[in-house]
């Protein structure tokens, strides 16, 4: 995978040792860290524009409200596009499940983080988790968002 910006090398490698493993059959292996190379990069992007988070604090609400917006027009621009698909998938990713509720089935970040087992951790939310970190990570270098990764 091309990544031009040098500060985002780690991010790139993580991702590709997740493809790896999923290849490999190692979904479990390849969705946790697919899941937090996509938190680092989501986190770079807020500590990069503090406007995203009120009163300096950080929380994945924060977040949800603040990553860039996507007009609903029929003549959007490719640009919107690009933008919808990388960042609409958001408000499910950042959902915040607490018990006694259900496990999520589709792929979540605080399940991935907090519910280790076989209702989230699947072949398909490991390819999702990949496919949303690979999109974020190629965004911020092929549109040059400022990012301040603390890694």
């Amino acid at each position: 995978m091309d990544v031009t910006d040098e500060r985002l090398t780690a991010q790139r490698e993580l991702l590709e040792e997740c493809a790896r493993a999923i290849e490999n059959g190692m979904f479990s292996s390849g969705q946790a860290l697919a899941a937090n190379v996509w938190d680092t990069l989501m986190r770079g992007m807020a500590f990069a524009n503090p406007e995203w988070l009120t009163g300096g604090r950080w929380s994945y609400r924060q977040i949800k409200r603040s990553v860039p917006s996507v007009e609903a027009e029929e003549d959007a621009a490719i640009g919107e596009f690009r933008r919808a698909a990388i960042f609409l998938p958001l408000a499910k990713t950042l959902e915040e499940f607490f018990h006694p509720q259900a496990v999520p089935s589709i792929f979540n970040r605080h399940a991935t983080a907090h519910a280790a087992g076989t209702v989230q951790y699947t072949a398909s939310n490991a390819l999702t988790a990949l496919m949303l970190a690979v999109s974020v990570l190629r965004e911020i270098d092929d549109q040059a968002y400022v990012v301040h990764i603390h890694a």
